[in-house]
């Protein structure tokens, strides 16, 4: 069993795995492509249950530190990021990527111009 935690306190589900207070437990076998999901992207940190101390946060090795992104991108960032973003702030991915790109920049930047 895994412990993720979360880079903010969201209840929801994240690629199908649901998150209380930014806290979810899985089984690492039946959860296997979300635990992957999860080791890549920033501020996640996956540990083994049965070892609080163990601390492994999510995509050190290809972000320099994991440390918990900045905030979300800028309104011309790609869709691709615009939907990792929502898709961390409990979004479906199904929803996220049935919006465009300016949708998503509005939905958590607010109207342009703002």
């Amino acid at each position: 069993m895994l412990k993720i935690t979360a880079p903010k306190p969201v209840t929801a589900k994240v690629v199908g795995v649901a998150f209380v207070d930014g806290v979810a437990t899985v089984d690492e076998v039946q959860h296997r492509a979300a635990v992957a999901y999860f080791r890549r992207h920033r501020g996640y940190i996956v540990q083994p249950v049965d070892d609080p101390q163990a601390t492994e946060p999510a995509g050190a090795d290809e972000t320099g530190g994991g440390q918990p992104p900045a905030g979300p991108p800028t309104r011309s960032a790609s869709k691709g990021d615009w939907v990792k973003h929502a898709t961390a702030q409990g979004m479906t991915e199904a929803d996220a990527e049935a919006l465009t790109r300016d949708q998503l920049a509005e939905r958590f930047l607010g109207p342009k111009g703002d």
